[in-house]
């Protein structure tokens, strides 16, 4: 009889999943970029833009993750914002930015974006960045 352990559970010490360990090693990018293949424009909606990194998101996948009735799909980077972003994946094929503004259908507030700063900070895949300049440098 096998035990199925629920995703409630904690896995015993010697089965446990790093994300450091275990799957980034299975998606990091061979050749990282900091370059936009594209990007998903929601800022009329929901005053967010995501910029697709990774090597994944090719012209299909990028179209189709960005499918809903108030987002348009450019493969031009988001506009700028002074608010910043949340990066995803940094350094792997899945590699995303979501940038906040202050503009559109729902402004976020100076305060909005520190909110999202620590939320986006707080997952082990996410760091804020407060402009795109900071990617230049990489």
């Amino acid at each position: 009889m096998s035990i199925i352990l629920s995703a409630c559970e904690d896995l015993p010490p010697d089965e446990d999943i790093s994300y450091e360990d275990d799957v980034k090693p299975l998606i990091e990018e061979e050749n990282p970029s900091t370059a936009v293949r594209g990007s998903c424009n929601a800022i009329g909606f929901g005053s967010t833009c995501v910029d697709y990194i990774g090597s994944l998101w090719t012209e299909e996948q990028m179209k189709l993750n960005c499918g809903g009735p108030n987002t348009s799909f450019s493969l031009d980077a988001c506009p700028y914002s002074d608010l910043g972003g949340c990066r995803a994946t940094k350094g792997t094929i899945t590699e995303t930015i979501i940038w906040n503004y202050g503009y559109g259908g729902q402004p976020f507030t100076t305060e909005d974006a520190g909110y999202a700063a620590m939320a986006c900070n707080a997952l082990a895949v996410g760091s804020w960045i407060s402009s795109p300049e900071e990617l230049l440098g990489e």
